[in-house]
């Protein structure tokens, strides 16, 4: 993989990036391209496209957990997985979504309510 610092448009502001290498084998599978993967998909990645990425903040998130890369910076909170049924970490970003660490799913994070400190 290598890595970059690329302005982005989206929140005006440098952000770290990956590319995946491309699959070198043509096979009859259908193999990934090369994929961009931002590092500092967040809370500000409130649009429905990534401009480096072109791609929705859902699917970014899946290829940042999908490779196995550091999730360091991200809010995480636990919770059960819609999609996997287990108590994991979901990772926070965008307007009300969150993100399965172990199987990559999306979900819509909403807070029923907040307890007092001790």
């Amino acid at each position: 993989m290598s890595a970059n610092l690329l302005q982005c448009s989206a929140c005006a502001r440098p952000v770290h990036i990956l590319v995946t290498p491309a699959h070198e084998l043509d096979g009859h599978a259908n193999l990934h391209d090369a994929e961009v993967i931002c590092l500092d998909v967040g809370e500000q990645c409130t649009g429905g496209l990534c401009p480096l990425g072109n791609t929705a903040p859902d699917a970014m998130m899946s290829r940042l957990i999908r490779n196995g890369l550091p999730l360091d910076g991200l809010r995480t909170v636990k919770a059960t997985c819609p999609a996997c049924d287990a108590p994991v970490e979901m990772v926070l970003y965008g307007e009300g979504r969150a993100a399965c660490t172990v199987c990559g799913t999306p979900a819509r994070w909403v807070m029923r309510h907040a307890e007092p400190l001790a």
